[in-house]
Protein backbone atom coordinates (compact mmCIF):
# COMPACT_ATOMS: atom_id res chain seq x y z
CA UNK A 1 0.00 0.00 0.00
CA UNK A 2 0.90 3.45 -0.90
CA UNK A 3 2.44 5.51 1.92
CA UNK A 4 0.52 9.12 2.70
CA UNK A 5 2.75 11.81 1.50
CA UNK A 6 2.84 14.90 4.27
CA UNK A 7 4.88 18.46 3.26
CA UNK A 8 5.58 21.95 5.13
CA UNK A 9 4.94 23.94 1.68
CA UNK A 10 6.60 27.91 2.31
CA UNK A 11 6.70 30.70 0.47
CA UNK A 12 10.42 30.98 -0.16
CA UNK A 13 12.10 29.12 -3.42
CA UNK A 14 14.72 26.65 -2.44
CA UNK A 15 18.33 27.82 -2.27
CA UNK A 16 21.69 26.17 -1.18
CA UNK A 17 21.54 22.24 0.22
CA UNK A 18 18.78 22.66 2.89
CA UNK A 19 15.02 23.72 2.44
CA UNK A 20 14.76 25.00 6.27
CA UNK A 21 17.87 27.03 6.05
CA UNK A 22 15.56 30.38 6.71
CA UNK A 23 13.76 28.59 9.71
CA UNK A 24 16.51 29.96 12.40
CA UNK A 25 16.81 28.78 15.80
CA UNK A 26 13.59 27.04 15.59
CA UNK A 27 15.24 24.44 13.03
CA UNK A 28 15.29 21.41 15.38
CA UNK A 29 11.33 21.96 15.65
CA UNK A 30 10.90 21.96 12.68
CA UNK A 31 13.08 18.90 11.84
CA UNK A 32 10.94 16.84 14.98
CA UNK A 33 7.61 17.91 12.75
CA UNK A 34 9.13 15.97 10.22
CA UNK A 35 10.53 13.16 12.50
CA UNK A 36 7.20 12.44 13.96
CA UNK A 37 5.70 11.96 10.35
CA UNK A 38 8.37 9.61 9.43
CA UNK A 39 7.50 7.71 12.79
CA UNK A 40 3.69 7.52 11.58
CA UNK A 41 4.97 5.48 8.22
CA UNK A 42 4.39 8.67 6.31
CA UNK A 43 7.09 9.98 3.80
CA UNK A 44 7.38 13.83 4.83
CA UNK A 45 8.43 16.28 2.39
CA UNK A 46 9.42 19.72 2.36
CA UNK A 47 7.89 21.98 -0.44
CA UNK A 48 7.47 25.37 -1.57
CA UNK A 49 4.54 27.13 -3.32
CA UNK A 50 7.05 27.90 -6.45
CA UNK A 51 7.14 24.22 -7.57
CA UNK A 52 3.00 23.79 -7.01
CA UNK A 53 1.75 22.80 -10.49
CA UNK A 54 -2.14 22.08 -9.24
CA UNK A 55 -3.72 18.95 -8.21
CA UNK A 56 -1.91 18.31 -5.15
CA UNK A 57 1.45 17.81 -7.01
CA UNK A 58 4.72 19.81 -6.72
CA UNK A 59 7.35 19.33 -9.44
CA UNK A 60 10.27 19.63 -6.85
CA UNK A 61 10.60 18.99 -3.39
CA UNK A 62 13.11 17.66 -0.64
CA UNK A 63 12.18 14.51 1.29
CA UNK A 64 13.10 14.05 4.80
CA UNK A 65 14.75 10.57 4.64
CA UNK A 66 16.87 9.48 7.68
CA UNK A 67 17.55 12.58 8.95
CA UNK A 68 18.56 14.63 6.11
CA UNK A 69 17.18 16.19 2.76
CA UNK A 70 17.30 14.29 -0.33
CA UNK A 71 16.07 16.87 -3.39
CA UNK A 72 13.58 15.14 -5.70
CA UNK A 73 13.71 16.63 -9.03
CA UNK A 74 10.52 14.33 -10.09
CA UNK A 75 6.71 15.19 -9.37
CA UNK A 76 5.30 14.25 -6.41
CA UNK A 77 1.69 13.54 -5.37
CA UNK A 78 1.42 15.39 -1.46
CA UNK A 79 -1.83 13.99 0.19
CA UNK A 80 -1.44 16.85 2.94
CA UNK A 81 0.14 19.74 2.64
CA UNK A 82 0.78 21.64 6.02
CA UNK A 83 0.49 25.47 5.13
CA UNK A 84 3.47 27.87 6.67
CA UNK A 85 2.67 29.92 3.58
CA UNK A 86 1.53 34.10 4.61
CA UNK A 87 -1.09 35.35 2.77
CA UNK A 88 -4.09 34.10 0.56
CA UNK A 89 -2.51 33.34 -2.94
CA UNK A 90 -2.21 29.69 -1.60
CA UNK A 91 -3.63 27.50 -1.61
CA UNK A 92 -5.41 28.40 -5.08
CA UNK A 93 -8.89 29.27 -4.53
CA UNK A 94 -11.17 25.88 -5.29
CA UNK A 95 -7.97 23.16 -5.19
CA UNK A 96 -9.79 20.45 -3.18
CA UNK A 97 -7.01 17.92 -4.54
CA UNK A 98 -5.74 17.61 -1.12
CA UNK A 99 -5.78 17.69 2.19
CA UNK A 100 -4.86 21.57 3.12
CA UNK A 101 -3.94 23.01 6.68
CA UNK A 102 -5.40 25.50 7.06
CA UNK A 103 -7.97 25.67 3.76
CA UNK A 104 -8.03 28.95 2.47
CA UNK A 105 -11.67 30.16 4.13
CA UNK A 106 -10.04 30.30 6.86
CA UNK A 107 -6.69 31.69 5.56
CA UNK A 108 -9.24 34.48 4.44
CA UNK A 109 -10.56 34.92 7.56
CA UNK A 110 -6.74 35.83 9.21
CA UNK A 111 -5.86 37.69 6.37
CA UNK A 112 -8.86 40.41 6.82
CA UNK A 113 -9.20 41.73 10.01
CA UNK A 114 -12.75 43.33 9.33
CA UNK A 115 -14.12 39.95 8.42
CA UNK A 116 -12.73 38.64 11.68
CA UNK A 117 -14.58 41.46 13.41
CA UNK A 118 -17.81 40.72 11.43
CA UNK A 119 -17.49 37.29 12.63
CA UNK A 120 -16.63 37.54 16.23
CA UNK A 121 -16.46 40.97 17.11
CA UNK A 122 -18.59 40.73 20.40
CA UNK A 123 -14.64 39.33 21.98
CA UNK A 124 -12.85 41.99 19.74
CA UNK A 125 -12.33 46.03 20.87
CA UNK A 126 -15.17 48.15 18.83
CA UNK A 127 -13.84 47.92 15.68
CA UNK A 128 -14.61 50.45 12.32
CA UNK A 129 -14.14 49.91 8.54
CA UNK A 130 -12.34 53.34 6.74
CA UNK A 131 -12.52 52.69 3.02
CA UNK A 132 -10.39 55.58 2.51
CA UNK A 133 -7.69 58.32 4.00
CA UNK A 134 -10.10 60.98 3.59
CA UNK A 135 -13.24 58.82 5.57
CA UNK A 136 -10.51 58.52 8.40
CA UNK A 137 -11.92 62.07 10.46
CA UNK A 138 -15.26 60.78 10.39
CA UNK A 139 -14.25 57.31 11.14
CA UNK A 140 -12.19 58.89 14.43
CA UNK A 141 -15.43 60.66 15.37
CA UNK A 142 -17.12 57.12 15.80
CA UNK A 143 -13.97 56.09 18.80
CA UNK A 144 -14.91 56.47 22.47
CA UNK A 145 -11.66 55.74 23.71
CA UNK A 146 -8.69 58.91 24.04
CA UNK A 147 -6.56 56.55 22.10
CA UNK A 148 -7.09 54.96 18.78
CA UNK A 149 -5.32 51.71 17.01
CA UNK A 150 -5.56 52.01 13.10
CA UNK A 151 -4.44 48.79 11.36
CA UNK A 152 -4.31 47.69 7.45
CA UNK A 153 -6.82 45.13 7.69
CA UNK A 154 -4.83 42.50 5.90
CA UNK A 155 -1.71 43.76 7.52
CA UNK A 156 1.25 41.48 9.19
CA UNK A 157 3.85 41.69 11.62
CA UNK A 158 2.72 45.78 12.76
CA UNK A 159 3.40 46.90 9.83
CA UNK A 160 1.82 50.53 9.05
CA UNK A 161 0.32 50.67 12.46
CA UNK A 162 -0.79 53.63 14.25
CA UNK A 163 -1.45 53.79 17.98
CA UNK A 164 -1.68 56.88 19.63
CA UNK A 165 -3.67 60.04 20.82
CA UNK A 166 -7.43 60.13 18.60
CA UNK A 167 -5.90 63.99 17.81
CA UNK A 168 -2.85 62.81 16.17
CA UNK A 169 -4.06 59.58 14.75
CA UNK A 170 -6.41 62.46 12.60
CA UNK A 171 -2.84 63.63 10.75
CA UNK A 172 -1.84 59.98 10.32
CA UNK A 173 -1.10 58.87 6.79
CA UNK A 174 -2.16 56.06 5.42
CA UNK A 175 1.21 53.35 3.89
CA UNK A 176 1.30 53.46 0.18
CA UNK A 177 1.64 49.31 0.19
CA UNK A 178 -1.57 49.68 2.36
CA UNK A 179 -5.09 51.31 0.88
CA UNK A 180 -7.90 50.41 3.27
CA UNK A 181 -7.58 50.25 7.27
CA UNK A 182 -9.31 49.62 10.34
CA UNK A 183 -9.82 51.58 13.10
CA UNK A 184 -10.19 50.31 16.58
CA UNK A 185 -10.63 51.84 20.22
CA UNK A 186 -7.50 51.42 22.49
CA UNK A 187 -7.23 48.79 25.02
CA UNK A 188 -4.91 50.01 27.51
CA UNK A 189 -2.97 47.05 28.87
CA UNK A 190 -0.66 48.22 30.91
CA UNK A 191 -2.71 46.59 33.86
CA UNK A 192 -0.84 43.82 33.14
CA UNK A 193 -2.43 40.02 33.76
CA UNK A 194 -2.67 38.29 37.05
CA UNK A 195 0.13 36.05 37.84
CA UNK A 196 1.73 36.34 34.08
CA UNK A 197 3.08 39.82 33.58
CA UNK A 198 2.67 42.77 35.16
CA UNK A 199 2.70 45.71 32.19
CA UNK A 200 1.61 45.82 28.91
CA UNK A 201 1.12 42.43 26.57
CA UNK A 202 0.08 40.90 24.04
CA UNK A 203 -0.93 37.25 25.04
CA UNK A 204 -1.19 34.50 22.35
CA UNK A 205 -3.08 30.91 22.38
CA UNK A 206 -1.73 28.39 20.03
CA UNK A 207 -4.92 25.92 19.46
CA UNK A 208 -5.00 23.02 17.44
CA UNK A 209 -7.87 20.00 17.37
CA UNK A 210 -9.66 22.47 19.07
CA UNK A 211 -7.93 22.87 22.10
CA UNK A 212 -5.55 25.26 23.35
CA UNK A 213 -1.63 23.23 23.06
CA UNK A 214 0.66 25.93 24.14
CA UNK A 215 0.64 29.62 25.07
CA UNK A 216 3.02 32.60 25.59
CA UNK A 217 3.02 36.66 26.71
CA UNK A 218 4.69 39.25 24.27
CA UNK A 219 5.69 42.35 25.73
CA UNK A 220 6.63 45.62 24.02
CA UNK A 221 9.90 47.19 24.21
CA UNK A 222 10.31 50.39 26.89
CA UNK A 223 8.25 52.84 24.60
CA UNK A 224 6.72 51.29 22.36
CA UNK A 225 2.92 49.68 22.10
CA UNK A 226 3.80 47.14 19.49
CA UNK A 227 4.41 43.38 20.63
CA UNK A 228 5.17 41.74 17.43
CA UNK A 229 8.46 39.52 17.47
CA UNK A 230 9.14 41.93 14.42
CA UNK A 231 8.89 45.20 16.51
CA UNK A 232 11.16 43.97 18.88
CA UNK A 233 8.47 42.17 21.35
CA UNK A 234 10.07 39.94 24.48
CA UNK A 235 8.25 36.41 24.07
CA UNK A 236 7.72 34.07 26.99
CA UNK A 237 6.30 30.97 27.08
CA UNK A 238 3.02 30.53 29.72
CA UNK A 239 1.85 27.41 31.39
CA UNK A 240 -1.97 27.73 30.36
CA UNK A 241 -3.08 26.49 33.80
CA UNK A 242 -1.94 30.02 34.69
CA UNK A 243 -4.35 31.82 31.94
CA UNK A 244 -7.57 33.79 33.65
CA UNK A 245 -10.60 31.87 33.03
CA UNK A 246 -12.29 34.75 31.33
CA UNK A 247 -9.39 34.38 28.54
CA UNK A 248 -10.06 30.46 28.46
CA UNK A 249 -13.94 30.76 27.76
CA UNK A 250 -13.53 33.04 24.96
CA UNK A 251 -10.83 30.29 23.39
CA UNK A 252 -13.62 27.61 23.95
CA UNK A 253 -15.75 29.59 22.35
CA UNK A 254 -14.39 30.64 19.77
CA UNK A 255 -12.42 27.05 18.86
CA UNK A 256 -16.03 25.46 18.82
CA UNK A 257 -17.05 27.94 16.16
CA UNK A 258 -14.23 27.50 13.93
CA UNK A 259 -14.02 23.52 14.76
CA UNK A 260 -17.22 23.77 12.92
CA UNK A 261 -17.20 26.47 10.46
CA UNK A 262 -13.59 25.85 9.12
CA UNK A 263 -12.93 22.33 9.22
CA UNK A 264 -10.87 22.32 12.28
CA UNK A 265 -8.02 24.25 11.40
CA UNK A 266 -4.58 24.94 13.21
CA UNK A 267 -4.18 28.46 14.12
CA UNK A 268 -3.26 30.87 17.36
CA UNK A 269 -5.32 34.11 19.10
CA UNK A 270 -3.61 37.13 20.24
CA UNK A 271 -5.52 38.85 23.67
CA UNK A 272 -5.06 41.94 25.52
CA UNK A 273 -6.48 42.28 28.95
CA UNK A 274 -7.63 45.94 29.34
CA UNK A 275 -8.26 48.09 32.69
CA UNK A 276 -11.96 46.57 33.11
CA UNK A 277 -10.12 43.31 33.87
CA UNK A 278 -11.99 42.14 29.96
CA UNK A 279 -9.91 40.07 27.81
CA UNK A 280 -10.05 41.37 24.49
CA UNK A 281 -9.30 39.57 20.82
CA UNK A 282 -6.98 41.49 19.01
CA UNK A 283 -6.34 38.97 16.13
CA UNK A 284 -6.32 35.94 14.87
CA UNK A 285 -3.75 34.22 13.02
CA UNK A 286 -3.54 30.90 10.49
CA UNK A 287 0.04 30.62 10.85
CA UNK A 288 1.20 29.45 14.39
CA UNK A 289 4.98 30.52 15.40
CA UNK A 290 6.74 27.65 16.50
CA UNK A 291 7.73 27.06 19.69
CA UNK A 292 11.87 27.08 20.47
CA UNK A 293 13.35 23.60 21.58
CA UNK A 294 14.03 24.22 25.01
CA UNK A 295 9.81 25.53 25.78
CA UNK A 296 7.88 22.65 28.30
CA UNK A 297 4.95 22.54 25.59
CA UNK A 298 6.67 21.84 22.64
CA UNK A 299 5.93 18.29 21.90
CA UNK A 300 2.44 18.79 22.90
CA UNK A 301 2.27 21.45 19.74
CA UNK A 302 4.04 19.03 17.73
CA UNK A 303 1.71 15.41 18.70
CA UNK A 304 -1.19 17.95 18.44
CA UNK A 305 -0.08 18.46 14.67
CA UNK A 306 0.40 14.71 13.99
CA UNK A 307 -2.93 13.93 15.13
CA UNK A 308 -4.71 16.84 13.61
CA UNK A 309 -2.75 15.09 10.36
CA UNK A 310 -3.69 12.13 10.91
CA UNK A 311 -7.43 12.12 11.50
CA UNK A 312 -7.82 14.78 8.37
CA UNK A 313 -6.04 11.67 6.52
CA UNK A 314 -7.78 8.75 7.45
CA UNK A 315 -11.13 10.94 6.93
CA UNK A 316 -10.25 11.98 3.43
CA UNK A 317 -9.88 8.39 3.01
CA UNK A 318 -12.82 7.41 3.89
CA UNK A 319 -15.23 9.78 2.73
Amino acid sequence: MEKYKVGMAFSKPFRGNSPLAHIGVKLPVYIKLLALCVAKGWEAYVLTKKTYKGEGIFEGSWKFVNDKFEKIKAPVKINLVYDRCAGIKFPPEGDNSTVWINKRDFKMLCWDKWLAYKEIGKFMPKTFWVERQEDLTGVLAKVKTDWVVLKPYNGLKGLGVFIGPRKKAQEFKFAKKFKRYIAQEFVDTKGGILGITKGLHDLRVAIVNGKAVWSHVRVPLSGSYLANAAAGGILTEVDYSLVPKSIKKVVEEVSQKFYKKYDDPSYSIDFGVGADGLPKIFEINDQIGFPKWEMRQKDAFLEGLVYNFERKLYDRKRS
